[in-house]
């Protein structure tokens, strides 16, 4: 039961049932089609692209849909951002050069986190 359901049952009210969620195709996405997952429209799944992968991440709306802590990462390519620890609009791109040692780990590390808490729905074309 997650808290929101306990703190209904505690004080007797009834919780909204959320809308079932959408599911992302699994296929291959250009920059210019992920950016079109980026929560705006609510029936359309939330994407996040890493590292030439595309990771629905839908079922984190509350961290990746409009007003999330990471709501700004939907509906791009997050390599650099990621690998840099950083929510600067200029680093939404998959270019890696020039990272050091330090921020390579970092992006090997989220890749993880993706990894294991998120689908992997197919990979991110070069423009």
């Amino acid at each position: 039961m997650g808290l929101g359901s306990f703190i209904a049952r505690l004080f007797g009210k009834k919780e909204e049932p959320r809308p079932p969620l959408p599911i992302a195709e699994e296929r291959d996405y250009s920059l210019s089609e992920l950016a079109s997952y980026d929560g705006s429209d609510p029936s359309r799944p939330l994407l996040v692209g890493i590292r030439g992968h595309v990771y629905d991440v839908t079922r984190g709306r509350d961290f990746y849909g409009p007003g999330g802590p990471y709501g700004m990462f939907a509906g791009k390519d997050c390599t650099r951002a990621l690998a840099k620890v950083s929510f600067d609009e200029d680093l939404f791109t998959g270019d890696i050069e020039g990272l050091d040692r330090d921020e390579l780990d970092k992006l090997e590390e989220w890749i993880e986190m993706f990894e294991g808490k998120y689908r992997r729905v197919g990979r991110l074309l070069e423009s």
